[in-house]
């Protein structure tokens, strides 16, 4: 089953947005900007926008979303994070969705990763001076917040 999780979410997702196209929900969620020395954390997920992005995702029932933060690094790459700490929020509203994403940054003291493969094609580290053009307009503004240059 779990071999199937990756075209699960892939199939599902356009699912969703129909779903939030008639329900325009309001919905909370978390992206961490994860940093090792002057190198940032960049994901791929398996579904949705092909372009790169930090890692995160919605916050669940009774959680902080320092919590969630610390969870989703947890899951998606298998990375304890440390040093945790809130940079700002963003409104985003283009899938449908009234999105509030609260935007971390946090440290680490290991480059090694393990990519949980459902929900998360490829990551990898890159030189904050040098990372590349196919980054999400979001994670742009994530960059923003937290004031890295």
């Amino acid at each position: 089953m779990k071999k199937y999780l990756p075209l699960i979410y892939k199939l599902g997702y356009p699912v969703f947005k129909i779903y939030w196209f008639f329900r325009r929900p309001k919905t909370q969620g978390v992206r961490c900007i994860v940093m090792h020395d002057n190198k940032i954390l960049l994901i791929k997920h398996t579904y949705g926008n092909p372009l790169l992005t930090t890692v995160g995702g919605g916050i669940k029932r009774n959680e902080t979303s320092k919590q969630a933060a610390v969870r989703e690094a947890k899951e998606e790459v298998g990375l304890t994070i440390e040093n945790i700490r809130e940079v700002g929020t963003i409104f985003h509203e283009k899938e449908f969705k009234k999105d509030t994403i609260h935007v971390f940054l946090a440290k680490v003291t290991s480059e090694e990763i393990q990519i949980d493969g459902t929900e998360i094609a490829e990551a990898g580290w890159h030189e904050k001076n040098y990372l590349p053009r196919n980054t999400s307009p979001l994670f742009k503004e994530f960059l923003n917040l937290a004031e890295i240059y």
